[in-house]
Order: structure tokens, then C-alpha cells, then sequence
């Protein structure tokens, strides 16, 4: 099929279509045959001739892009940028951007208005210089001599024609400069003349304004260059401006591009809250988490404090950062109290406001289907942190609270009035009761889990708790939220650490989709008291002040400080400040890491917030446990070790060992409130902790047969319970 020339005449009988231009192969590649491109075959001759072979007419409103312009049909793949600048549209991004015109012109002002005899001084000390100056230009002015070294140059080259019509250049410009100046001086005395003649008595105001000009021209004009008349009333970062020339100059310092491929900016830079705000696209081949890696330098570069330089991915491209630079530190403020001690009531099933970012931006944290680990050193805030989500779960009555604070001080009291079960401290009875308890929710877990795969589609969609199935007394499934602080105490524990350490890693891998969420906070994150088995299936992590990068690593996950995330960097002054991160598929982990400045939430806070959730609770009906005033059962036979050691006893004999689904049904026949639903990989994980593997045992199987199965031997369990022991003392 041949094309038609441009100037092919078309008449009314011509059916006209709109032809969707393909993309041709260069003219340069004369050696291809055929090329096939976007569904049509092309042929290339050896005139560069090119032939389509194979084409479909396509009708106006299928074609890609109909009815829009060439020129924008790439942009519906760009960024819009809003009509209206974001510090106009948004009412506190305005006040705050009026407050930095004024604070800097305000201070601009006083600061050179105080100085004003100092600049006199400067001025009158300069203006002899000046002079010196001013009448030395007009003399070289007045009689050309910038024209002296081009006359001698004709002397030089023995050119008489050339020197001689210089020459009557040079003098026609003397004489002409000379008149001028001879007519501005006699309009000069003329005017003073007139003015002293008709307003004598205005000619000593005229002779001052005189004066005054001339010390400020010749005293700009005599000035050092090293010893400026005026200096910048604006040192330091407060108030100071962010241009492009800063900014191109500190990527340029830090490596992430060079002067002649230097950065381009998407919007012009521009105030965003507390500070300027620079939209930079980076060089090609270079990626945001590179300039996220380059804080410090980026800081160096733009001569601020690096805790006031802010860098944030964009999702429009991956090389394209979002800068943003505070006039003050935003952590050293004062700290917000939270919203959430306002409120009578909160929904758990919303995301819990949890702090603030840099920029002043509300920072919320999403805990249905994930949890919290929150690591730090002593006295920056753990507490404080963690409490916060724990408080928004006393407010929602219809949430389970369980709360056990391994330090043992008061921090925690408050929770006894809505908590199911408390504990405070490491006391056995505690701990009893906390290994109860985590036998209990992972016995009623599984429960959950089999009635789930019960319910219609349309009452346990994607096998997962909704919030009328949580609200729902028949089904008895409602939302749970367990918070430990100083978990580690717990992990630690001589004889009951390995079990305790089983049971929550078996609640964090799969709870949260029965409605059970965990809160652990730590002041040692350290990989052997708290293993990846447990760190690792935990969704959202707060990671505030630690001292190595590896602690940092530890609570945010490997690979987080090759990602820029490093809270080893974070201020010993900086309380309630971490980096706030999200690893599962929650909406935190799409945004990243994000510093944050936790809301404060009081003890007396606390204090109303339980008191406001057991009124709710008990208006409902559904205060329960310790809270209701019940005494809790507490599990004295010891631990999982202890329980298959006395099942192995009962069903092996005098057997080396049993397979594991006999010393289950064993466990389930002792202890069914704990038991019931434990599987062989519950029950390896629980054992595992106290060192004890599975291994191929010769035994009797449930239906009489003797078999090698996996199973537990005797020797290893006593071996372990002898080990136990030995550490407790």
C-alpha cells in the first residue's frame, strides 16, 4: 500500500481517517530487511524507501489519544502542578510563610536600623577614597586615555595615516567630554544660584541633602572589597533563603552531580511550612536513595545543620528527591499533645495519630493486621511511644487489652482499669501469668482460624476479621491488642523466656489476621534477645535514639541503613524522635521511613483516657478480667518443655522418645484449654527455644503401627530441662 503525497488532492468522496502515525527505524540501519514495529510490518529498500506491509485503519474514537493534541499527550503521563502554590492554598502553610516574610524583613530592619551611625561613619571614612576615585575616572574619561595604548600601537607599526586619524578621534572626544562637563558643572552652580536666590531659606536643607549624597556615592564608591560598607543581617539558617545556586552547589559538594550535568528543579523552590521546599530531578542513572544516603553531605553543602535537611523519595521518577530545608530544628520544639486525649471514644480500626513528621504533617499509624516494635536507649521516649497506640486500644471498648510492663514501675497502672489481665515486673507469679495468658490467645487463635474457614464468604471475606465480626458478642472474636513493655525482661527469663519467646513469635506470624495485634517495646534491641523469629514478623517499627547503626538495622530491618535510615544519627536531645517505618504491606510501609516527633501523651492524660474506656466498657457490658475485678488463672505446671517431658513419661514408657502427633494428642488430653489446636510446627517452634529439634523417632503410631517419624526423644528434653535449671542458678 503506497502513501499519498502531501499535496494529493482529496474530493468529497475521499474517506477520511485518522492514521496513527508509527514509529519509523532509522534511515541509518540500511542492512536490516524488515523491522516490525507496533504491529506493522516495514519494509526498508535500498532508497530508504519505506513500506508499510501489513496496517489496519483505525476509527477515530479507538485510537490511542483521540482528540487529543500531539504536544499533550505525553503529559497525562506527568505530574500536574497544583494552579494554586500549596502555601496559598493551605491556611497554615500561609500564616507560616507571612510569619517568615515578616520575622525576615522585621529583623532585616532592626538589625540595620541600629547600625545606621556605624554605616555613617563607614561612609565618611570611605567618601575621600571615593573621591579620589570619582575624579581619576573622570579624568581618564575626559581625556581618552583608554585610547593611549592603541595610538602607540600605530607608532609601533610605523603607521603615520592610522596615528594621525587617532589622533583627531582623541581630540574630538576631549573636546566634546570637556564642553559636557563644563555644562553640567555651570547648570550645577546655576541651579544652587537660582535655589539660594528664590528659597534662601531652603538652600541649607538643599546643601545637607548635598552633602549626605555625596558621602553615600563616594563612600560606596571608595569601599574595600574585603571590608564591606553593610553586612548580611542574616547569619545563620533562621530566616536566611533558599536558592537554586545553594542547592545546585550542594549536590554538586556531594557527589551527586557534576557542574556541567548539574541538578534541574521541577517547581521553583519555594516555602513550604517551617522552611523552603526544592522539587530536584537528578541527574540521569542517579537514584533518590543515593541523595537520601548524602544527608550530611547535602547538609555541609548547604551550610545547615544536617537535622535540619529532610530528603524524601518522589514518586513521579526515581531520580527525583523532594528537599526540604527547616529554618529551625523541629525537634527541639515543644511537643503536640495528642489528639487522642480530646476524644471520648476512638474506632482501633482506624489509623492511631502517633506524631508529627518534620513538616508538621500528621502522622498516623495503621496497627489492624500488623504490629508495633518500638527500640530505643533508655530515657528517650520509649514509654512515652509506645503507650500511645496502647491508649487508642483503651479508648475502643470493643477491644481486648492486655498489658504487662516488664520494668515494673507505674508507667503502666493507669491500664488496670480496662486491661483483661496486667502484670508489672518479672515476679514469678507475673510471669506465670503472662505465659497463661500467651498460651490461652494462641489456643484461641487457632480456634479463631477454624471458625473463620466456617463462616459464608460474605461474613469473613478474605478469611480475615472484619469490624462487625470483631463487634459481634455471638462470634466472640473481638480486636486484641497486647502490649509488653521492656520485653525483654520477659525473653530473658530463665525458665519460662524460650516459651514465652515461642508463643509471641506464633501470635505475631499469623494473629493479626484473627484480630491479635502486639505492642513490644525495648530498651535492647539486640538480634540474640529478640531473634529475627520474632523481629521479623512484625509489620511496624519505631526505631528512636540507639548508639551503633547495627541496633538501628536490628529494629528497622537489614538493609535500612544502606536505604538512609540510620537512628544511631538521631539527637540524645531529640526525645519522642524516631524513624517510623513500615515493613508488611500496610499503607506505612508505602510511604517509607519517616522521622517523626511522637504526640505527648501525659501519665495524667493516660489517667482520663482509661478512665473515659472503662466507663465505655462497662456502659457496654464488656469489662472483663482483671478490670472487672476477676481473679485470673494462673498455670502452675510449668512450661512446654516441662508438659512434653511429663507426656513423653505417660505415653513413651520406657521408650526412647514418641512421634510428635502422640505427644500432641497427649498435650491436648492434659491441657485442652492450651493445647487444643497446636500443630507440629507450633509445638517445634515452642520447643526450639529451649534447643530442642525434632528428630527421626522408632515408635508406636496412633493406629498401633510401629514407624520412623519425626518425633522427641526423652534424653533431649531432660537434657534441656537439666540446662534450665543450671542457668537459673
Amino acid at each position: 500500500m503506497s502513501h499519498p503525497t502531501h499535496d494529493t488532492d482529496l474530493t468529497d468522496d475521499t474517506e477520511v481517517s485518522n492514521v496513527v502515525a508509527f514509529p519509523l527505524p532509522s534511515t541509518e540501519q540500511t542492512d536490516a530487511d524488515e523491522v516490525e514495529d507496533s504491529g506493522a510490518l516495514v519494509e526498508i529498500t535500498e532508497a530508504n524507501e519505506v513500506e508499510v506491509l501489513d496496517g489496519e485503519i483505525v476509527d477515530e474514537d479507538e485510537a490511542p489519544n483521540a482528540g487529543v493534541p500531539a504536544v499533550l499527550a505525553g503529559t497525562a503521563r506527568r505530574e500536574l502542578l497544583p494552579i494554586i502554590p500549596a502555601w496559598l492554598a493551605d491556611r497554615d502553610q500561609f500564616q507560616a510563610t507571612v510569619r517568615w516574610a515578616w520575622t525576615y524583613c522585621h529583623h532585616t530592619a532592626r538589625y540595620h536600623a541600629v547600625r545606621v551611625p556605624l554605616y555613617t561613619l563607614k561612609l565618611t571614612a570611605a567618601s575621600p577614597r571615593g573621591m579620589g576615585r570619582a575624579v581619576m575616572t573622570w579624568q581618564r574619561w575626559a581625556f581618552d586615555t583608554e585610547s593611549r595604548a592603541l595610538r602607540q600601537s600605530t607608532i609601533d607599526a610605523a603607521d603615520p595615516s592610522a596615528y594621525l586619524a587617532l589622533s583627531r578621534q582623541r581630540d574630538d572626544h576631549v573636546r566634546t567630554r570637556l564642553r559636557v562637563s563644563a555644562v553640567t558643572a555651570f547648570l550645577s552652580a546655576l541651579g544652587l544660584g537660582v535655589v539660594w536666590l528664590m528659597y534662601p531659606e531652603a538652600m541649607q536643607t538643599v546643601l545637607m541633602w548635598t552633602v549626605v549624597v555625596s558621602i553615600i556615592a563616594f563612600g560606596l564608591l571608595g569601599r574595600r572589597e574585603d571590608k564591606p560598607i553593610v553586612k548580611t543581617a542574616v547569619l545563620g539558617q533562621q530566616a536566611s533563603k533558599l536558592t537554586p545556586d545553594v542547592v545546585v552547589r550542594a549536590f554538586v559538594g556531594a557527589g551527586l552531580c557534576k557542574e556541567d550535568t548539574p541538578v534541574t528543579f521541577a517547581q521553583p523552590i519555594q516555602r513550604d511550612g517551617r522552611g523552603w521546599l526544592a522539587v530536584v530531578d537528578l541527574p540521569y542513572g542517579k537514584h533518590a536513595a543515593q541523595a537520601v544516603g548524602k544527608r550530611e553531605s547535602l547538609a555541609s553543602g548547604l551550610n545547615v545543620n544536617p537535622i535540619t535537611v529532610f530528603i524524601d523519595p518522589d514518586q513521579v521518577s526515581a531520580r527525583r528527591v523532594r528537599l526540604w530545608v527547616s529554618d529551625v530544628d523541629v525537634f527541639a520544639q515543644k511537643p503536640v499533645t495528642s489528639p487522642l486525649a480530646g476524644m471520648e471514644e476512638f474506632d482501633f480500626w482506624q489509623p492511631i495519630p502517633f506524631g508529627l513528621d518534620a513538616r508538621d504533617r500528621k502522622v498516623t499509624l495503621p496497627l489492624i493486621w500488623s504490629s508495633l516494635l518500638v527500640g530505643a536507649i533508655p530515657r528517650m521516649g520509649k514509654t512515652f511511644s509506645a503507650r500511645i497506640p496502647t491508649a487508642a486500644a483503651a479508648l475502643d471498648p470493643y477491644v481486648e487489652l492486655f498489658v504487662f510492663n516488664g520494668k515494673g514501675d507505674g508507667a503502666w497502672r493507669a491500664f488496670e482499669k480496662v486491661a483483661v489481665a496486667y502484670g508489672a515486673g518479672v515476679r514469678d507469679q507475673v510471669m506465670e501469668l503472662l505465659v497463661t495468658t500467651l498460651r490461652k490467645m494462641v489456643a484461641d487463635m487457632n480456634d479463631r482460624f477454624e471458625r473463620m474457614a466456617k463462616l459464608p464468604v460474605d461474613v469473613c471475606p478474605e478469611a480475615k476479621l472484619t469490624p462487625a465480626m470483631a463487634r459481634n458478642k455471638r462470634l466472640n472474636m473481638p480486636l486484641t491488642v497486647l502490649s509488653i513493655d521492656e520485653v525483654q525482661r520477659y525473653l530473658e527469663h530463665p525458665e519460662y523466656g524460650a516459651e514465652v519467646l515461642a508463643l509471641l513469635t506464633d501470635l505475631v506470624k499469623v494473629g493479626p489476621a484473627a484480630g491479635y495485634m502486639l505492642i513490644l517495646a525495648t530498651q535492647k534491641p539486640d538480634g540474640k534477645v529478640i531473634p529475627d523469629s520474632l523481629r521479623g514478623q512484625i509489620g511496624s517499627r519505631f526505631a528512636m535514639k540507639v548508639m551503633t547503626w547495627q541496633a538501628s538495622d536490628t529494629i528497622l530491618g537489614a538493609g535500612s541503613y544502606q536505604a538512609g535510615m540510620d537512628a544511631s544519627k538521631l539527637s540524645r536531645s531529640h526525645k519522642g524522635v524516631g524513624i517510623l517505618l513500615g515493613s508488611d504491606d500496610s499503607e506505612l510501609a508505602e510511604q517509607g521511613g519517616q522521622i517523626t516527633r511522637t504526640h505527648l501523651l501525659s501519665s495524667a492524660d493516660v489517667e482520663v483516657m482509661c478512665d473515659r474506656g472503662r466507663a465505655l466498657r462497662s456502659a457496654l457490658g464488656l469489662l472483663k478480667g482483671m478490670a472487672a475485678g476477676e481473679a485470673p488463672t494462673v498455670e502452675t505446671t510449668g512450661s512446654v518443655l516441662d508438659d512434653v517431658a511429663n507426656a513423653l513419661t505417660a505415653v513413651a514408657g520406657n521408650a526412647a522418645g514418641a512421634h510428635t502427633e502422640v505427644v500432641l494428642a497427649r498435650l491436648a488430653e492434659m491441657r485442652p484449654e492450651f493445647y487444643d489446636g497446636w500443630t507440629g510446627s507450633t509445638l517445634a517452634g515452642a520447643l526450639k527455644a529451649y534447643g530442642v529439634e525434632p528428630t527421626q523417632v522408632w515408635g508406636t503410631t496412633p493406629e498401633g503401627e510401629k514407624k520412623n517419624r519425626q518425633g522427641y526423644k526423652r534424653d533431649a528434653v531432660v537434657a534441656a530441662q537439666s540446662a534450665r535449671i543450671d542457668h537459673a542458678r
